[in-house]
């Protein structure tokens, strides 16, 4: 894929056109996953791939660790707790003692806003940002807009409905730069201090009127409070946030509005949804997490082959060659 960085760290990194391969490319490899029974995609060339994950995951680091096997590569999870990063060690270090160990790529989460920045004119290795801080989480923004194609529904003039912690959730973040590059209008909804107060994009628009947001859209997207990102104590809003932000199926039915739900999880069962609405056709949650081995694979794909075209699957070249 053309000039796809070698650290993606930001929706920002990419254009329309990146944007339109991956999805392409993750269909690719959905389909021919089913073809091959489970078995992996075997690589031209094998890379070599770890994971390093400062803050805990379940769905993203288990869904690369799966990609990573669906694709044929080898696989290291880099344990941090028992790194050298203890000792002192800084993050270029390690970088630059994976890549010469012999590491393609390292996926890593930190909890530090714009960490990896600083990597981006001189890359020690292949980076894929698997969420840092509040700043950004762009795999799982890549993942949902694959979710709605998957849907059938066409992203020129829809509308989605962000409704949370829009000022903590760096999922939010990447949603935001992301959609309107695909023709998407954005509300950002949720309690005012939740509010992102620099946006100033003509997609976006932000209320704090839940009910108008859900009429108002084509999808409705699901934030967790980020309790942990939080500098003081909010425990009125906590208290008061199921009867006024918190989606089920009743709000729906009284809105007259049947609209797919998304949620990047973990999702706080009671608080921002409700367990009746999980349970629900309306509710997509399990197909992201589907749908992010093959997104996540493609995006490897895409960073990996940057720069070294030896790195790929075969029934890619017609992939490469629209781009």
């Amino acid at each position: 894929m053309q000039n796809f960085p070698s650290v993606f760290e930001s929706i920002k990194d990419i254009g329309p056109k990146h944007v339109q391969g991956l999805l392409s490319l993750a269909r690719d490899f959905k389909r021919y996953s089913r073809d091959w029974e489970g078995l992996p995609i075997p690589f031209i060339k094998r890379p070599i791939i770890a994971t390093s994950f400062l803050e805990n995951s379940t769905r993203t680091k288990h869904s690369f660790a799966i990609s990573i096997h669906k694709m044929g590569a080898t696989y290291i999870d880099f344990n941090a707790e028992t790194s050298s990063l203890k000792k002192g060690e800084t993050l270029e270090e390690t970088f630059m003692t994976l890549n010469c160990q012999g590491v393609d790529l390292c996926i890593i989460r930190t909890a530090v806003s714009n960490e990896l920045t600083q990597f981006k004119s001189n890359p020690p290795i292949k980076i894929i940002n698997g969420g840092d801080g509040t700043h950004q989480h762009p795999t799982q923004a890549l993942l949902d807009l694959l979710t709605i194609q998957e849907m059938g529904m066409e992203f020129e003039g829809k509308t989605m409905a962000i409704i949370g912690d829009n000022v903590h959730s760096r999922v939010g973040h990447s949603l935001i730069d992301l959609l309107p590059m695909v023709g998407m209008k954005i509300i950002l909804c949720g309690p005012k201090h939740y509010l992102p107060s620099d946006i100033q994009h003509p997609n976006v628009t932000l209320t704090s009127n839940v009910d108008e947001a859900i009429a108002n859209s084509d999808i409705v997207y699901l934030l967790r409070i980020q309790k942990e990102r939080h500098g003081k104590d909010d425990s009125a809003t906590y208290e008061t946030y199921p009867q006024n932000f918190g989606v089920d199926l009743e709000r729906l039915k009284r809105i007259g509005k049947k609209v797919p739900v998304l949620h990047p999880g973990p999702a706080n069962v009671g608080v921002e949804i409700s367990a009746d609405l999980i349970k629900s056709p309306y509710y997509f949650g399990y197909e992201q997490v589907k749908n992010s081995i093959y997104m996540r694979m493609a995006i490897m794909q895409a960073v990996l082959q940057n720069k070294d075209r030896r790195i790929g699957q075969r029934f890619e070249e017609r992939t490469l060659q629209s781009i």
